[in-house]
């Protein structure tokens, strides 16, 4: 293979064939390894039992009810999520004294691990719905912050320098320049965020088993029904990849320039 067709998608009929060629080589080692024993059921179940699993689930009810649960909590936290954290990082990627107040406030808990914060979000809103909400929201606030920061200052200098040599005040280089040039990579930290939330949303699902799809599991693994478990976690990993494809789609369709 030639240097040239390195670091470059696939193209031509291989860029169809070669997708699904993956996903049924994982399914085929799903299938052989429950088949022939060399995992017990009790911990994978097979594709065929899920798959029953998974038309129970939406014979019941249970995808559609629990499903939009989740999203609408999903949907809330990005939200606010976006509300707050978009300005914030395009303040602090372009005036850097309001940078340099709030990076050691919000930058670390990039490594946090988040989910150590349960228990705080417990003792302010409880068990119900403002905690799990809640808990999304910060999961993903303090990811779409610093990513809006990255996309304000990855914009070329020229940019900057045009904007002053047409008198441009800081502000307005600000609404005429910089976000209208970072808003295809704010629109990619959205759309990374919405990932990092549906990560989470099992860890806020479980902490009252009532509604959405991280209950279905918690219950599910409760009464040790391990193909409801594995049904639940590919609704949930499905959902996310038609929220990326979804948003994927808008990205491309709106915001298909970059600085």
């Amino acid at each position: 293979m030639s240097a040239r067709y390195v670091a470059i998608p696939t193209t031509g009929p291989m860029a169809r064939i070669l997708p699904f060629a993956g996903v049924f080589s994982v399914l085929f080692v799903w299938w052989f390894v429950t088949s022939f024993g060399i995992v017990e059921s009790a911990y994978i179940p097979s594709p065929q039992a899920t798959v029953e699993a998974f038309i129970g689930m939406f014979q019941d009810g249970t995808i559609w009810r629990d499903g939009w649960a989740s999203v609408r909590r999903v949907l809330y936290a990005i939200v606010l999520a976006s509300l707050v954290g978009i300005p914030i990082g395009i303040l602090m990627g372009t005036f850097g004294r309001v940078e340099a107040f709030l990076k050691w406030v919000i930058f670390p808990f990039r490594t946090a691990p988040i989910i150590a914060f349960i228990p705080i979000f417990f003792l302010i809103w409880g068990i119900d719905e403002k905690m799990k909400v809640g808990f999304l929201f910060f999961g993903t606030v303090v990811y779409i912050i610093p990513l809006t920061f990255d996309a304000i200052r990855a914009i070329p200098d020229e940019y900057v320098d045009v904007a002053v040599d047409y008198g441009f005040k800081p502000f307005g280089t600000m609404i005429h320049f910089l976000i209208p040039a970072a808003w295809p990579r704010i629109f990619d930290a959205i759309k990374v965020c919405t990932g990092i939330a549906w990560t989470y949303l099992v860890a806020a699902e479980i902490a009252n088993v009532t509604t959405g799809l991280g209950a279905v599991v918690k219950r599910a693994e409760r009464f040790q029904n391990t193909e409801k478990v594995w049904a639940g976690i590919i609704v949930i990993l499905a959902i996310g990849v038609l929220t990326d494809y979804l948003l994927g789609a808008v990205r491309k369709r709106f915001f298909n320039w970059e600085a």
